[in-house]
């Protein structure tokens, strides 16, 4: 009589049932395992805890695969999903510690063992889900455009108070971290002309967008932007961005976002 496959069978099933109870039961000991190492060794030999902490993740996750390959050959369709849904974890973790590295020491200066550590991970992690590290900066580069606006829209240039509108447009800008990580961005395409296409399209989506609101503003009747209107944009831009990195330089308060502010709202003025 020919054999029948066991997870087709009760007994099976109930077999598939105990691996998959042991594996998870040995994930967790392990997890447990790596917070016990974590704690002991850490104050005398900090490298061997992360380098045996990092290790007994990647064994944590591998068992967790285990099991949820186990749940599969059982039939349950949920295993997938938590897989897929954990993959998506990694990547966004992954991400947030790339894009917090790329602005702390740039493109060069970031070490891909580095980023892989901050997020949790090892370095096989990061090749796994992005295959090199320029392929993890573009795809931190297209996180990040793909969250920012094009450009934070104009107050009209009649408005009163337009000076503390412009203002808060741009200390809503100010942040250490987006403020270098956009810089990092930039400077990448300029050192790497494969990229700048992707990357030259959504700034220069920007500056148009930019130009066609001061172009609106300035004469209603025929909204296509002048050339004295793409001078004013690109004045706009180079102001915002001078006095965002000089404020967080110096600290003066003649090269600050406010003082940046003041010069804006005279350039929309006319």
């Amino acid at each position: 009589m020919a054999r029948t496959h066991d997870d087709q069978t009760p007994d099976g099933n109930a077999a598939d049932d105990s691996i998959g109870a042991a594996t998870r039961a040995l994930a967790d000991a392990t997890a447990a395992l790596t917070r016990l190492i974590g704690k002991q060794v850490q104050s005398v030999v900090p490298e061997v805890s992360d380098a045996v902490a990092a290790s007994l993740r990647e064994a944590s996750r591998g068992l967790a695969d285990a099991s949820e390959s186990v749940g599969r050959r059982g039939g349950s369709g949920r295993a997938e999903e938590r897989r897929a849904e954990r993959a998506g974890r990694t990547r966004t973790e992954l991400l947030d510690a790339a894009a917090r590295a790329f602005a702390r020491q740039g493109y060069e200066g970031a070490s891909l063992g580095d980023i892989a550590a901050d997020a949790g991970y090892t370095k096989g992690a990061v090749y796994a889900h992005f295959g090199s590290k320029h392929e993890l900066f573009l795809e931190v580069a297209r996180r990040q455009i793909a969250a920012a606006p094009a450009q934070p829209g104009l107050p009209g240039m009649g408005e009163e108070g337009l000076e503390e509108k412009v203002s808060a447009a741009l200390l809503g800008m100010v942040d250490e971290t987006q403020l270098l990580l956009a810089l990092e961005i930039l400077s990448f395409a300029v050192r790497h002309p494969e990229a700048r296409a992707e990357i030259g399209a959504f700034y220069e989506e920007g500056f148009a967008e930019l130009a066609d609101q001061v172009g609106r503003a300035r004469h209603p009747a025929d909204p296509e932007p002048a050339e004295a209107d793409w001078d004013t944009a690109l004045a706009v831009v180079s102001v915002s961005n001078i006095a965002l990195l000089l404020g967080a330089v110096t600290g003066s308060p003649h090269a600050s976002p406010e003082a940046g502010s003041r010069v804006i709202a005279r350039l929309l003025r006319g």
